[in-house]
């Protein structure tokens, strides 16, 4: 930029301001043929100012806030009396917008930008935002890949399996389960829409969960095997990598991945569990032995004594089970996990390919292998 252009015609910088793939609009209160009606904050363009300098400082005025300026937006639109508009994207570095000069904001998703009444000028912009907001901001843990976030809603692409996992998450809310997304619906990329559950995930490739958390997260688990005690789904609803699989005597439906990389964590309680596509017939003691693998952890070469610790802590927050009989349960919950990734990548299954870039399962049978040879020290310990 561009001041030439500023002594050509004046330039107003208006300011696309996205968080969480939603964008800050803001209602006009003058003059009283725009009152009302929505724009992009910003203003005018000062004498020897840059329009990114002047987006900055506007947004700083108007909102009390400071933004950073990340892109600009295709094209710009005549606004009259010599005054040309350009709209610049931005992300917020400091504070919250409180509005000083509109009578009020909204943050609008990608499905809410036409729930308001645009000046005629702003609407190219707004066009132009809607495919970026619904790209969404990727949720990075975990390998199978596929959800982003977009303001209070998290996006996954769908399978065969989809209308089971719905299901199921429908019972458990019926049965008053905390701790579990609720489905919203599809949105335009026929990906399914869920609430996003607030709260941190335990990254386990660099952390292991503490105590408190380990304790929690088998408490919540030993409430959800209550709840979907009860759950009887259609049989002609296949699961992800085990279709036309009905529950057999002793079973229920299982999460099957639940790591507290699933988790979602504040302070030391487990508030919610995500990632619900692996979900199909199990033995509970599978899951209570998948978290002793990726969580406790036995995929890592922690001490013994520490190791048959934690094994105890866990057979004592879920209740009811013997902490050798979750020992004995990892070798051949994980033998099983390795089989269902191997089945989905030769059945072209998108997110076990992407294990696969990862190098599972053959990694995890690596590990499985070093843990096998530790095995009978940790049972003598138990």
């Amino acid at each position: 930029m561009n001041r030439a252009d500023a002594a050509a015609d004046r330039l107003v910088a208006g300011v696309a301001i996205v968080r969480d793939s939603r964008v800050l609009a803001a209602r006009r209160t003058h003059p009283a043929e725009h009152a009302g009606r929505w724009e992009f904050p910003g203003g005018k363009v000062d004498p020897g100012e840059t329009v990114e300098a002047a987006a900055v400082r506007e947004i700083r005025e108007e909102l009390g806030c400071e933004v950073e300026i990340v892109g600009r937006l295709p094209g710009e639109q005549p606004l009259g009396r010599g005054l040309r508009l350009r709209v610049y994207e931005a992300v917020l570095r400091s504070g919250e917008p409180i509005p000083h000069e509109h009578d009020a904001i909204r943050w609008l998703g990608p499905e809410e930008l036409d729930d308001v009444d645009w000046l005629a000028a702003e609407m190219p912009f707004v066009a132009a935002l809607r495919e970026p907001l619904l790209d969404g901001t990727p949720l990075d843990l975990g390998n199978v890949g596929g959800a982003v976030r977009i303001g209070s809603t998290v996006r996954r692409p769908t399978g065969p399996w989809t209308p089971a996992v719905h299901a199921l998450l429908a019972h458990l809310h019926a049965s008053g389960l905390d701790g579990v997304p609720r489905v919203l619906g599809q949105d335009p990329r026929y990906r399914e829409i869920l609430s996003y559950l607030p709260g941190r995930s335990v990254d386990t490739m660099r952390e292991i969960a503490s105590d408190a958390v380990l304790a929690d997260g088998l408490r919540w688990l030993r409430r959800f095997h209550d709840a979907v005690a009860t759950f009887r789904p259609d049989p002609a609803l296949p699961w992800r990598n085990q279709p036309g699989r009905s529950l057999e005597p002793g079973e229920i439906v299982c999460h099957h991945d639940t790591g507290a990389y699933n988790w979602r964590v504040q302070g030391d309680r487990v508030t919610g569990v995500v990632d619900w596509d692996m979900a199909g017939p199990g033995r509970p003691i599978g899951d209570v032995a998948f978290i002793a693998w990726n969580t406790l952890p036995l995929a890592k070469p922690i001490p013994i004594d520490e190791s048959a610790r934690r094994l105890r802590l866990m057979a004592d927050a879920y209740g009811d089970v013997d902490p050798v009989a979750i020992l004995d349960a990892v070798v051949l919950r994980m033998i099983a996990a390795g089989d269902r990734i191997e089945a989905g990548q030769r059945a072209g299954d998108p997110g076990m390919l992407n294990l696969a870039k990862v190098g599972e399962p053959a990694r995890m049978r690596r590990t499985l292998a070093r843990l096998e040879d530790r095995l009978p020290l940790i049972r003598a310990e138990l």
